[in-house]
């Protein structure tokens, strides 16, 4: 990768490279750091197995077979396992909710990402190694929208959402014919924009 993290302006987080815009008003260390706490409390605040919710699994299929057993006299091994495994995934689901509702989850520290701008791999493959941060931030957005933009027209029928007004018009009211005028419009502007930055690092020009 001719860009990597070691560039001006410029760091990896989560094998990803990202460019801060030199108007930002954090400093990429900074920057870098709110990405790598938001990423800690996102791990921390996944839910953890409890060892109770084992013994609740195991209680739950466990009162299953014993009531099919004294109450229909089912005997036949299949079924009782399967008894047993549905009584133990709704053992397992009631501990669990039982335990966060008495215990809870440990507060978190809210985290904000800082503003920066994921590069495309092939853009900073391409990018000449004198390029500055913004220019990467630019190249970067307008090949997010151009490639966004071929997504949604290649999988029509395109819909904007309700509040989503372009042109005076809100999604909300336009017909199917008019959705695909628009997200044909749409593509056609990101392409034109998108033409010169494939150019100039070498990308494929879209047809």
């Amino acid at each position: 990768m001719a860009i990597d993290g070691s560039h001006a302006g410029c760091f990896v987080h989560a094998a990803r490279l990202y460019a801060v815009p030199s108007d930002s008003t954090f400093s990429v260390a900074d920057t870098e750091a709110s990405f790598i706490d938001a990423a800690a409390v996102r791990r921390r605040s996944r839910p953890k197995i409890h060892w109770s919710a084992f013994v609740g699994g195991l209680l739950g299929g466990g009162f299953i077979d014993l009531s099919a057993w004294h109450t229909s006299k089912v005997t036949d091994l299949l079924a009782l396992g399967m008894m047993f495994a549905l009584g133990g995934i709704v053992g397992f689901a009631t501990a669990i909710g039982i335990r966060e509702a008495l215990v809870g989850r440990p507060a978190l520290p809210a985290v904000i990402r800082l503003p920066a701008i994921e590069v495309p791999g092939d853009v900073a493959r391409s990018a000449p190694e004198d390029a500055t941060a913004d220019e990467l931030v630019l190249w970067s957005v307008i090949t997010r929208r151009f490639r966004a933009a071929k997504v949604a027209v290649e999988n029509l029928p395109f819909e904007p959402g309700p509040s989503d007004d372009r042109a005076g018009i809100r999604g909300d009211t336009l017909t199917p014919a008019a959705t695909q005028v628009l997200a044909e419009l749409t593509y056609v502007t990101a392409r034109s924009d998108f033409e010169p930055v494939a150019e100039l690092l070498g990308l494929p020009v879209p047809r």
